[in-house]
């Protein structure tokens, strides 16, 4: 390990005007330092540690940098929910090919997200299957499991950063044409058929994804003794690389798509059978590199969605009282107001059924909160106000 002293008085200037009061947020990132550039690691080590920054402050920023003379300058494209002011690297520390950075970040929140209702609620996300595109590749080191057990390990990523709520359903499997993908067309014309996927789980928001590469970039000899024997004197490095997509459940519309690109030691025998989450995969080099990515990967997602509308079906009236399939595990709570949206179907050119949330302009107030339900009542009573099952509320 290296600690570098120097980097604490190294500042980050953000571009960008003063407006309210700036919190303070220390916060770690980490990245993979590539080739030796130290830069490039700091580079985005930093760029994880704003991001996590800005979620500890309930705020959201865009963060795009950019390196100048091997020094970093970043810019920031804010969505209405934040305001980075200024980030100064305070250690650095390097353990092997790792770089971990921390960082205090100051942060300005913005009311429309950072103090808005849609901040206190946990949405609910499926984690479906990613699937391997080339099925071969899983050979070495056993990892056929992968494609269930991915999933499941970013799940609990995303619920280690407790801003959103990932449950698992890594037996779906959303593209029948991984190639394609996210763009596989269905049977029925549809692009995929999220929407049915979320409300079969109750969840606001469907994550999937296809495995692209998880190959050597090394020759192997399987049934070469010599070559065998002589493992440990190569590098044997192993391509990880996995696009996730986001979409929203109500809609079907895809909300974010990332490609994460990396590349791991294998540094075990060609002949061991470790499966992909065992505990001895992740004493591996290349296991290091995937926690790294999905670590990442789950930080990416949180930050897409933290600012967007907390949104919850209605599954059942009675009378001027609503249940909605959001309760204390979300963050509902008793005296909670939300606006009822009407569900419509709507038909594009090729007549697959599409969904639209209009304004109903009724709200409601909830008044009993169990786990997962709630029940709110209305000011008369729901069939007057034509609200029905599969409407939703919508806390913005």
């Amino acid at each position: 390990m290296q600690m570098l002293p120097r980097l604490i008085a190294t500042t980050l200037f953000l571009l960008l005007p003063i407006m309210g009061i700036a919190k303070s947020v220390d916060a770690q990132g980490q990245a993979i330092i590539y080739n030796g550039d130290l830069v490039d690691a700091r580079y985005r080590a930093t760029q994880q540690a704003i991001k996590q920054a800005v979620l500890e402050s309930s705020s959201r920023v865009n963060v795009k940098d950019e390196l100048y003379n091997g020094e970093l300058e970043s810019n920031l494209d804010i969505r209405s929910s934040g305001y980075v002011q200024q980030a100064r690297i305070l250690s650095e520390e390097q353990n092997g090919d790792f770089l971990t950075v921390l960082a205090r970040v100051e942060v300005t929140p913005d009311s429309q997200c950072s103090t808005g209702p849609t901040s206190y609620y946990k949405k609910t996300v499926g984690v479906t299957g990613f699937e391997l595109q080339v099925p071969q590749q899983a050979r070495l080191g056993e990892l056929s499991n992968i494609s269930r057990e991915l999933p499941k390990k970013l799940a609990d990523a995303i619920n280690q950063q407790g801003y959103l709520r990932a449950l698992t359903a890594t037996n779906i499997a959303i593209y029948p044409d991984l190639i394609n993908a996210p763009s596989s067309t269905n049977n029925d014309g549809s692009l995929t058929n999220v929407t049915r996927i979320s409300e079969q789980l109750g969840v606001q928001y469907i994550i999937s994804g296809v495995i692209r590469d998880i190959g050597e970039v090394y020759l192997r000899f399987p049934d070469d003794k010599y070559s065998a024997s002589n493992e440990d004197i190569i590098e044997k490095q192993r391509n990880f690389v996995v696009d996730m997509y986001i979409y929203d459940g109500f809609s079907g519309a895809l909300l974010f798509e990332h490609r994460y690109n990396e590349v791991g030691n294998w540094d075990i025998s060609d002949h061991a059978r470790i499966g992909f989450g065992s505990a001895k995969f992740w004493t591996v080099h290349y296991g290091k590199v995937v926690q790294q990515a999905l670590k990442e990967s789950a930080l990416d997602t949180s930050e897409e969605l933290r600012c967007q509308p907390f949104i919850a079906n209605i599954f059942r009236t009675e009378g001027n009282r609503i249940h909605i399939s959001a309760g204390s595990l979300a963050g509902v709570k008793q005296g909670d107001k939300f606006n009822v949206y009407r569900r419509y179907e709507v038909f594009n050119q090729l007549q697959s059924a599409q969904t639209q949330l209009n304004n109903a302009n009724i709200s409601v107030t909830i008044k009993q909160v169990q786990p997962n339900f709630s029940v709110g009542e209305l000011v008369v009573d729901s069939h007057i106000l034509n609200v029905q099952q599969q409407d939703v509320v919508i806390a913005w």
